[in-house]
């Protein structure tokens, strides 16, 4: 069985962070009966079973301090993160195809590519990137409206620059998903703060067909 056909009943919602995934997922699984596989939860349970020949980026940076990874030029870091997603992949893969396909899935991260969701897609409308506009990101996503960011800034030595480069990073990140998904035909729902997550979460189910 191709992996392809083992995962149509998994619905595919990437993007970056900031976007509102998370809660959208936790709208649409407890208003249509879906079962959430969250890519950011998984990551930890993968890192520990990394191979370092078979996925050496995401080993390198499973092993670096907080102040490594932010302090690093932002091309690096965004590189280094699709590189990253990209050896992780075939990991969700494995967890996805092992669900129980009596119930629908909606799978939500940023490790949901475009390019390589869409090799699984049995339709498009089976997947869909939410993505901040750089200015609802920086309004957004802050120390003082995201605490966990205060302790991990907590351990780098010029906690100002690394917030800046790791916003500057997500930001790119973003900009570099949107293209994949617009060269590969894939819809986008952008984020800018003119609705409410209820509304985001609303055009999601309605591009889904729920």
């Amino acid at each position: 069985m191709r992996a392809a056909d083992g995962l149509a009943h998994v619905l595919w919602m990437g993007g970056s962070p900031c976007s509102g995934k998370s809660s959208i997922a936790e709208m649409l699984a407890e208003k249509y009966g879906l079962r959430v596989y969250r890519c950011d939860d998984a990551f930890w349970e993968h890192a520990k079973r990394v191979d370092p020949v078979a996925h050496p980026t995401f080993h390198r940076l499973t092993h670096m301090a907080w102040d490594e990874i932010w302090m690093r030029p932002v091309a690096v870091q965004i590189a280094d993160e699709f590189a990253c997603y990209l050896e992780q992949f075939g990991m969700i893969v494995d967890d996805l195809l092992a669900l129980p396909r009596s119930t629908p899935v909606i799978a939500e991260g940023a490790a949901l590519l475009p390019e390589l969701v869409s090799g699984l897609l049995p339709d498009r409308s089976r997947a869909v990137w939410v993505l901040p506009t750089e200015s609802f990101q920086r309004k957004h996503y802050t120390p003082e409206k995201r605490p966990f960011v205060n302790d991990i800034l907590a351990h780098c030595q010029n906690p100002t620059q690394a917030f800046a480069n790791w916003m500057d990073r997500d930001v790119g990140f973003a900009r570099r998903v949107a293209g994949q998904a617009q060269a590969l035909g894939l819809e986008i729902v952008t984020v800018d703060g003119q609705r409410t997550i209820e509304q985001n979460a609303e055009i999601v189910a309605q591009y889904f067909g729920l």
